[in-house]
């Protein structure tokens, strides 16, 4: 039996995804952050059992570093997704970088202008919660979850310090409670997130067994009608 050609796609960019992906050295969860999808769309793809749209064929492509034709292509091409990764973490690095040097100018500038001004260091401590929002927004779009978990961690924190330094007012330490507080539901949706990712993917694991059974029936049948 002679396979239809859109049957001969979906084997073609099954095998293209799960070999650069592997190349690239990443998880089907980190690539589906990449890309805004979930790991069991990744899993169904890999096995044939979907295919990804256009859209997501180029927005794979391009972290791949192969363009949309190699997806199509039987012979594989040598993956460059070190160096748009690369650049998205240099990126990343110098917006937090950058959220410092602004803090660093207005210590400065309030050093000049009003060097009285004995708490002009709280600044950098302001810094903080801004560095993480910063952090919040780079993770979500380049980054695996987990930096965003520690990202949103760090702004509960971040804010917590800020303004406890800022407010001098009786009992404002317990202001680091309430941040506790959101820790262990920060902790909780993650664990949450990731236990329903997984359970979805063992879910799409268990399908295909009765028809991985049916596949070598259907290729010992292919020689006897030769």
């Amino acid at each position: 039996m002679i396979p239809r050609d859109d049957e001969k796609v979906k084997r073609i960019v099954a095998s293209n995804i799960a070999h650069y992906r592997k190349e690239c050295n990443l998880t089907q969860d980190e690539l589906a952050d990449m890309i805004f999808y979930s790991g069991k769309s990744v899993s169904k793809w890999e096995r044939g059992d979907g295919m990804p749209d256009v859209c997501v064929l180029v927005a794979l492509a391009d972290i791949f570093g192969v363009t949309v034709n190699d997806m199509l292509a039987e012979k594989h091409k040598k993956a460059h997704h070190a160096q748009p990764q690369l650049k998205r973490n240099i990126i990343t690095l110098m917006s937090l970088a950058l959220v410092w040097l602004i803090a660093t100018l207005v210590y400065f500038f309030i050093r000049i202008a009003a060097p009285q001004m004995e708490r002009a260091w709280l600044a950098f401590i302001i810094a903080i919660p801004v560095m993480f929002i910063v952090a919040i927004v780079l993770t979500s779009l380049w980054h695996p979850r987990i930096l965003r978990f520690l990202s949103i961690s760090g702004l509960v924190w971040g804010i917590a310090l800020a303004l406890h330094l800022s407010f001098r007012i009786e009992n404002m330490f317990l202001i680091y409670v309430i941040a506790a507080v959101l820790q262990l539901l920060i902790v909780l949706w993650y664990l949450l997130v990731n236990t329903n990712l997984l359970s979805g993917v063992k879910k799409q694991k268990r399908r295909p067994a009765p028809q991985e059974s049916e596949k070598p029936a259907e290729a010992e049948s292919v020689p006897d009608e030769n």
